[in-house]
């Protein structure tokens, strides 16, 4: 729904609610007055993201504790964040802080699985900080942009997320499976950088985990066997076009309903 349309529905919710109200005859004075059905109904019809910043506002406060009242509206099924669903405008918008409120409030480090940070150019990676040390998260888009040749600047940096990135693959038996790193981070092969040096850590998680055996790859290809020649993740192109993109991506194994 776009921005127009949530305004809409809000707006006939309101005159519903007014001719509902059996308390007086004034009707509700704001949103946060109707009763919580009526805003949890609301509420399904936006994308994880929106829902988190339609409670913040309901909640016109700017503490970050999440209250026991927010499930109504936030909701419990969070396994894919994706900010691309919600309005572009809207996500180019989005703050550090917005972000982390939106992670915890959805309680990210022990639901979410993928998350897909497209359009949050204005994020740091300070607001990545509930992430840290989440045992179940496999994919993590930081590409930030929407397509191949997008150029928008993006405020991402390597100082605020490598750390977290890094509390994600160096416990025993990591969940990640796909890192999507920023265009600027890949534009250039630096080895003496910190970027570079999370690239080997990450090859090493990969290779420390094995052979990998893939159900979903064995019950397609039988007659084929998984061998694996090179890095996971690409450290020395000399081209500079694949440098810190996966060399193997199994898209059935990472395939995670919305």
């Amino acid at each position: 729904s776009t921005m127009a349309d949530v305004k809409s529905k809000r707006r006939r919710l309101s005159d519903g609610a007014a001719r509902l109200h059996n308390d007086d005859d004034s009707p509700p004075n704001c949103l946060a007055d109707l009763p919580s059905g009526i805003l949890a109904h609301t509420a399904s019809f936006l994308a994880t993201p929106s829902r988190v910043l339609l409670l913040q506002a309901l909640n016109d406060s700017d503490d970050d504790d999440v209250p026991s009242s927010s499930s109504a509206i936030v909701g419990s099924h969070h396994e894919v964040l994706d900010f691309g669903q919600i309005e572009k405008d809207l996500a180019e918008k989005l703050s550090d802080q917005d972000i982390q409120r939106i992670l915890l409030h959805t309680d990210a480090v022990n639901k979410v699985k993928k998350l897909l940070l497209t359009n949050c150019i204005k994020m740091t990676g300070v607001g990545l900080e509930p992430l840290r040390g989440s045992e179940i998260i496999e994919q993590i888009d930081l590409s930030i942009v929407e397509f191949v040749g997008d150029d928008r600047e993006t405020s991402i940096s390597c100082d605020h997320v490598l750390p977290i990135l890094d509390s994600l693959i160096e416990r025993e038996g990591p969940a990640m499976k796909h890192l999507q790193f920023p265009k600027k981070w890949r534009k250039e092969v630096v080895t003496e950088s910190d970027f570079h040096a999370f690239l080997l850590r990450y090859n090493l998680m990969w290779e420390s985990r094995g052979d990998i055996d893939c159900p979903i790859c064995k019950e397609r290809h039988p007659d084929q066997e998984c061998h694996i020649e090179g890095p996971w993740v690409e450290t020395s192109d000399i081209w500079q076009v694949n440098y810190g993109s996966h060399n193997y991506v199994c898209y059935g194994c990472l395939s995670i309903a919305a």
